[in-house]
């Protein structure tokens, strides 16, 4: 088995294409085949069941199925003797996983599609409001379920035969054994083998069919909910973490409930069939033990209401710490810039103690649940003999042990009840949480497509809003209600009022307007994505769309940018140069096949808005919707993309812009201004400028603007005016318009060939997602002990368990020895004589009884212990974990994909904290059951040790050689599970994209690959475990045999008739317990993968530097002035990665304002990083107020420093929360924060003003109204150093205007690094810093730049200015 096998690695190939993935097409056409076989067979009535009427033959040597399961004939089906040849593979490391399909017939397209047809017949015959989905899934496998309910029954009935019928006759034979021929007892052996044998055989037979159906119903499941999701335009009503949840977790929950959920119909057969047979031997006093069991049942019963009431908390709250997680996760730069973990690592702790709570009160009863199931048959046998004895009435020993082993047989119920019901409780609670997915109705599609030669767009008194009127989110119980209800009230006014305009085609309609205008609600309201209230929208074309915040996922830039159309090599080199991309496609380690993270971690934000961009020009649509793609890109890029991309390239196209950039709006055909949802006015530049309206008013407050930096200019262009007009003219051919950025010295010579085979997966950004080999090594373990509390207290925890199971074995032993006695004065073996004659009666009866309150005290006291150690551990893990992780560097958020960690965080921590316990409780309880069966057989016959040793070693060897195999199914089924998480987190962040570009097919088809390989990992994974039973079910019935001819053919001289009775009622046990403390082990084996999963995380992360070193702490009022000197300051971002920052010499002189340019990449956003120390320097060291950074505390130094970062965070919270998370100021202070960034109207229109929700990633808030919160959030912290890097990106001239105000009055004291993509917004800044490949390439006063001859600086400023006349 190829361990280099990582679905990551396949995952990044899956391109969107049309064809399969992974084994290219063969498998679709496979599906094709038996797509037109399933046609062809639906024509007979047993049609659709003629696959599955075929698995009745015994054995099959022919058959044209690709897949080893659809070839297995009946026996091998029951037995999954299928599957040995694929384990036997897999121990030799001969098997190429790539080959491990799932079969067509398991597909959950062949299934997701049966299901939504059902649910869509379902809602057309009862209505949308009364559809239930769990009918709709019961008629989904009806025919397995009634089968599989009636292979139950079968197995039941031989759980009953064997142990109650088999055992009394094999008893009594040996009670008198001259009564009848050897050759009847001999009969009887083979007769209880016989029994035991089909117990195994339809055991194993039933969970081969629920497997299939539990594949199917999973599949069909989550792809319906994927479908579901992918298809709404808007997910205002649902929150993410619960929509992840659905999709990823909740599957697994139906799989379970199939598994089980039959158990609960056939069950009772058994437990009727024992009730009766037990009086008809003992008389009326059985009933006292039945009575004991039934009473018990309802308690099981409760029990698991409240573990589902428990789990139902705990499950909100675990919801709440994962979306938590994920938000730190993707804002985690931000966090440590400004030093706020520790107030997300309170937030954190807080969750996880109230989830710990919860946890706590699920395990307790959990506990005690697992308890009864092992003590109950001991109290009731205890019982009914006390009861039997004290009214005088005769035990033989045939009596008793036949009444022991019934009610063993009976703890069989009572193991699968409780379990079954709570796995159809789980699965009932998901259901529940698909259909409310299922009932969330998208907005009622209201674009109407037209033909129409003149108008691409045609809008008439259109009045749209985010919320439907009647929206039913109030009754919605959970935290996502109350964020859409909140969001409902502030959003029931319409957004966007009577608008109308016409787009012609072929024309170009420039869009502005203040922040929080409608501008962004404009473009989704041509997307379909907000609620007609009147009016009418008409469209006559495709759209591409351009989000504000750019969709990048997990794949190469080449991937993003063709996003599922056929590669055109000419169209793309057009593209690349459109969108001036070709630079940046230089700087990447990989050019166009480097892989970018997930959401374009490894980007900068104007690279990633620019693939974006060119994505839209591929595309090649009719209609371009692009939502201000200019505001994250440098002045002259955007200046080219204007000229070269929008005007050039998509000529003849019709386009939508949004756009702060007021320089371009006068080359639109059209302009519309819009304030409040209104279109306050519309026509051209020259017209709207004569009106002297709000335009005129904007262009002349923005000309003022530009005219102060013209003047400046001016002085200095003459002298160089005649050089530049020669080298623009050169240059002007070759597509760079500006000088200062030609690199045509290392111009792409058109061979991308060499490029492309420059590809190695060696260094890719995401590393592969490790799985380690072998069997779980002992250092795991043994550091859960440490974890749980030290060795004392898990040896105590241990010692109450054997103590525990021990009682219950002495208590059967003093019954034997008590029958063995008889009336005490009898002095014959074969009839001892009545014990209820014996004198000493009361003593036997006390000892008998007082065992049995021992056992019950310790099973409580085992409670208590066991809880308290396993959730010790699974908290100290957590918490370890989480604080490694925070504070790692960035270089780890970088290289470790967001979905994978959370997966650590979601489904990992789960199982250690709530899964591992619940095995690992029976797995302890059983297997010491299991070691005193073998005591006792082998103290009763010592001569039985011989074939226990053989059958031992044959157990041994399966086990070692099979446990690993599927101890490898378990891994690989972990790692197919993060692609899926991915895939659904990253499609539900660009569900506006998916849904222009109308990719959701594409979208689809990978989640529908990505769930088969897990579920067909999942599949193998529990078939293995299945055949591992029923061959050790197999080797416990030959253990039986032999026992049971010991006891007929051994001489009752020699071996007491007692004796033999409790060897015999111990070694039935062994059937179902050998294979079930087995199956326990993998089981909490598979779980400790989880544990050293987390294990690896918390060795492996290498810790930033300590946030405090005690002896270099700063005083309070540093920096006092805020000088910065760099000195020899070199950098790079990781090990083995080239030089971003080198030999950097110079200082920033206290309270200046220095801004830094440059070209994409040049190192402008680095110099952030290096100050902060995000990363830490190669060489050199950087001096603030001649503190030297490396020697101080990493909270000490951010906690000093302030950044208004490119792409503003909110976190879900209140505004309040958002600017203060560690309450350090008063609600005036930060009221006059937001009155200073403008924001203070906005924020006190809300109902609860600074105790309003946000929602997550700021939802409820426009790009630009998030970008003022950050700044505000700068203001409050009133440090001393500023970064600003290009904050005002997403807002319109207007407010920026009125910002750059704020930022002079306020941050006047402050020394303010500005790192500007727009150059005007840094003329005013006492020194330019020009950044070149890392250098510093000019550092002087703006007007000593633009009048130096051949300065980069004036370059860029002609390039600028070219764009602004």
């Amino acid at each position: 088995m190829k361990t280099g096998y990582s679905f990551e690695n396949g995952g990044r190939r899956v391109s969107f294409t049309e064809n399969g993935i992974w084994r290219t097409g063969s498998r679709d056409s496979q599906e094709e085949s038996d797509a037109a076989d399933h046609k062809s067979l639906h024509t007979s009535p047993f049609g659709k069941y003629h696959q599955s009427l075929q698995a009745l033959k015994p054995f099959r040597w022919d058959t044209s199925q690709p897949n080893a399961v659809d070839n297995a004939g009946f026996l091998a089906f029951s037995t999954f003797a299928w599957m040995t040849p694929m384990m036997w593979a897999m121990f030799r490391n001969k098997l190429d996983m790539s080959s491990l399909t799932l079969s067509p017939f398991d597909s959950s397209h062949t299934s997701a599609e049966r299901l939504q047809k059902l649910w869509d017949e379902e809602v057309a015959r009862v209505g949308l409001e009364n559809a239930s989905l769990i009918r709709v899934i019961l008629r989904f496998q009806r025919t397995r379920l009634i089968i599989s309910v009636l292979i139950g029954v079968c197995a039941m009935v031989s759980v009953f035969v064997g142990p109650a019928v088999l055992v009394y006759q094999i008893l009594s034979y040996i009670e008198d054994p001259t009564s009848s021929h050897v050759g009847y007892g001999i009969g009887l052996c083979f007769g209880l083998f016989a029994t035991e044998f089909g117990k195994a055989f339809f055991i194993s037979l039933l969970w081969a069919l629920n497997l299939r159906t539990a594949v199917r119903l999973k599949g069909a499941f989550s792809t319906i909910g994927f479908q579901k999701v992918i298809s709404l335009r808007t997910h205002t009503d649902i929150s993410m973490g619960e929509m992840i949840n659905v999709l990823t977790n909740d599957g697994h929950r139906l799989f379970e409930a199939a598994l089980f959920g039959s158990f609960v119909l056939s069950t009772p057969v058994l437990l009727i069939g024992c009730i009766v047979y037990a009086c008809y031997i003992l008389g009326v006093t059985a009933l006292t033990g039945v009575v004991t069991y039934l009473i018990f049942i309802p308690v099981q019963l409760f029990m698991a209401k409240l573990i589902n009431m428990f789990r139902w908390k705990a499950m909100l709250i675990t919801d709440n710490r994962v979306r938590t997680m994920n938000e730190i996760l993707n804002s985690i730069k931000l966090i440590k810039m400004y030093a706020w973990e520790d107030s997300f690592e309170k937030k954190i702790a807080g969750l996880r103690k109230t989830e710990k709570e919860e946890i706590k009160r699920v395990s307790y009863v959990q506990s005690m649940n697992t308890s009864i199931t092992s003590i109950i048959p001991t109290l009731a046998t205890v019982l009914t003999f006390i009861v039997h004895t004290s009214l005088s009435y005769s035990l033989s020993t045939s009596d008793a042990f036949t009444t022991i082993s019934i009610f063993n047989s009976l703890r069989f119920c009572l193991g699968l009840m409780p379990m079954s019901a709570k796995a159809l409780a789980e699965a009932a609670v998901s259901i529940r949480r698909l259909q409310k997915i299922l009932l969330l109705q998208n907005p009622d599609p209201y674009l109407m497509q037209k033909k129409d030669k003149d108008s691409a767009i045609v809008m008439t008194n259109a009045t749209l809003s985010w919320s439907k009127v009647n929206s039913q989110t109030s009754s919605t119980p959970d935290s996502a209600g109350a964020a859409a209800s909140q969001k409902e009230t502030t959003e029931i006014m319409p957004t966007l009022k009577n608008i109308s305009f016409t787009l012609p085609k072929g024309s170009l309609l420039g869009i502005c307007g203040n922040v929080g205008s409608g501008k962004t609600s404009f473009i989704s309201s041509i997307l379909e994505q907000m609620h007609l209230l009147q009016g009418s929208v008409r469209a006559d074309g495709t759209f591409a769309y351009v989000s504000q915040q750019a969709w990048i996922f997990h794949g190469t830039v080449q991937e993003n940018i063709l996003m599922g159309e056929s590669f055109d090599q000419a169209k793309y080199d057009r593209t690349l140069d459109a969108c001036s991309l070709r630079a940046d496609l230089k700087i990447l380690p990989y050019g166009d096949q480097t892989e970018i993270g997930e959401r374009g971690l490894n980007l900068s934000g104007g690279q990633k808005q620019r693939i974006s961009l060119a994505r839209a020009v591929y595309s090649n649509k009719d209609i371009f919707l692009l939502d201000d793609p200019l505001s994250a890109v440098d002045a002259h890029v955007g200046k080219h993309i204007f000229e070269e991309c929008i005007k050039k390239e998509l000529r003849g196209k019709s386009i939508i812009l949004v756009t702060h950039q007021l320089q371009y709006l006068e080359f639109c055909d059209n302009i519309m201004v819009l304030e409040d949802g209104e279109i306050l006015e519309t026509g051209n530049h020259q017209e709207l400028v004569k009106s002297n309206g709000r335009y005129a008013q904007l262009i002349t407050n923005y000309q003022l603007e530009q005219a102060k930096a013209q003047k400046e200019e001016e002085k200095s262009t003459r002298d160089t005016e005649e050089m530049k007009e020669v080298e623009l003219g050169d240059r002007k051919d070759s597509g760079i318009s500006n000088p200062a950025f030609d690199m045509s010295d290392e111009k792409d010579d058109g061979s991308p060939s060499d490029q492309k085979s420059a590809v190695k997966t060696g260094d890719q950004l995401v590393t592969q997602e490790s799985s380690t080999e072998g069997s779980v090594s002992w250092r795991i373990y043994h550091r859960y002990c440490l974890a749980a509390g030290g060795y004392i207290l898990v040896l105590l925890t241990l010692l109450n368990v054997i103590l525990m199971i021990g009682s219950t074995a002495f208590s059967n032993w003093w019954l034997s020895f008590w029958i063995g006695k008889g009336n005490g004065s009898s002095n014959s073996t074969t009839n001892p004589g009545d014990v209820s004659d014996n004198q000493d009666l009361y003593m036997y009866q006390t000892v008998y009884g007082v065992m049995i309150i021992v056992t019950m005290l310790l099973a409580a006291l085992k409670c208590y212990l066991y809880t308290h150690v396993t959730l010790k551990a699974a908290c100290k893990f957590h918490d370890t974990m989480f604080k490694r992780i925070i504070s790692s560097p960035m270089s780890f958020f970088d290289t470790t994909p967001a979905g994978r960690i959370l997966n650590r965080f979601a489904k990992d921590q789960e199982e250690v904290d709530s899964v591992l316990p619940l095995h690992m409780d029976p797995f302890l309880q059983f297997c010491l059951l299991v070691s005193c069966t073998i005591l006792i057989i082998s103290i009763v016959f010592p001569l039985m040790l011989v074939a226990v040793l053989c059958i031992g070693a044959l157990f041994t060897l399966i086990l070692f050689v099979f446990q690993r195999s599927i101890r490898q199914m378990k891994r690989m089924e972990n790692i197919s599970r993060s692609p899926c998480i991915s895939l659904t987190t990253s499609t539900l962040q660009g569900l506006s994209t998916i849904h222009a570009y109308n990719i959701r097919d594409s979208h689809i088809k990978l989640f529908k690959t990505l769930n088969d390989i897990n579920s067909n990992h999942y599949l193998l994974f529990h078939s293995g475990t299945r055949w591992l039973s029923f061959w050790l079910d197999f080797m416990s019935t030959l253990m039986t045999l032999f026992v049971s001819l010991f006891v007929v053919l051994s001489d009752n001289n020699v071996i007491d008739p007692a004796l033999k009775g409790l060897a015999l009622s111990y070694t039935i046990q062994l059937t179902g317990t050998l294979q079930y403390v087995v199956r326990q082990s993998t089981e909490v084996e598979a779980r400790f993968n989880s544990v050293e999963r987390l294990l690896e995380y918390i060795k492996n992360c290498k810790s930033e530097a300590p946030r405090h070193i005690k002896d270099a702490s700063v005083q309070d009022d540093w920096p006092k002035s805020g000088s910065i000197a760099f000195k020899d300051y070199k950098m790079r971002y990781r090990e083995n990665t080239p030089i971003v920052l080198n030999k950097l010499n110079f200082v920033i002189r206290a309270g200046e304002k220095l801004g830094i340019v440059g070209r994409t990449g040049s190192g402008k956003s680095s110099l952030g990083v290096g100050l902060f120390r995000l990363v830490e320097p190669a060489g050199g060291t950087i001096l603030i107020d001649g503190v030297d950074t490396n020697n101080i505390g990493l909270h000490d130094l951010r906690s000093k420093l302030s950044i208004i970062p490119q792409d503003p965070v909110l976190f879900s919270g209140t505004v309040r929360y958002n600017l203060d998370p560690f309450d350090n100021y008063t609600d005036e202070e930060i009221w006059t924060a937001l009155e200073q960034t403008y924001m203070k109207d906005m924020i006190s229109r809300l109902d609860l003003q600074l105790q309003a929700p946000v929602l997550e990633n700021g939802e409820n808030f426009s790009v630009g109204e998030r970008q003022l919160m950050c700044m505000a959030r700068a203001l409050l912290r009133n440090s001393k150093i500023i970064l600003l890097d290009e904050a005002t990106a997403s807002i319109d001239a207007e407010t920026d205007a009125l910002i750059q105000n704020t930022i002079k009055d306020a941050f006047s004291h402050c020394t303010m690094l500005t790192i500007a993509h727009r150059i005007n917004t840094v003329l005013n800044s006492d020194r330019i810093l020009v950044m070149d490949k890392g250098e510093v390439a000019e550092l002087d006063p703006p007007d000593v730049l633009t009048h130096r001859p051949g300065s980069m600086f004036s370059s860029l400023l002609a390039a600028a200015n070219t764009v602004n006349t």
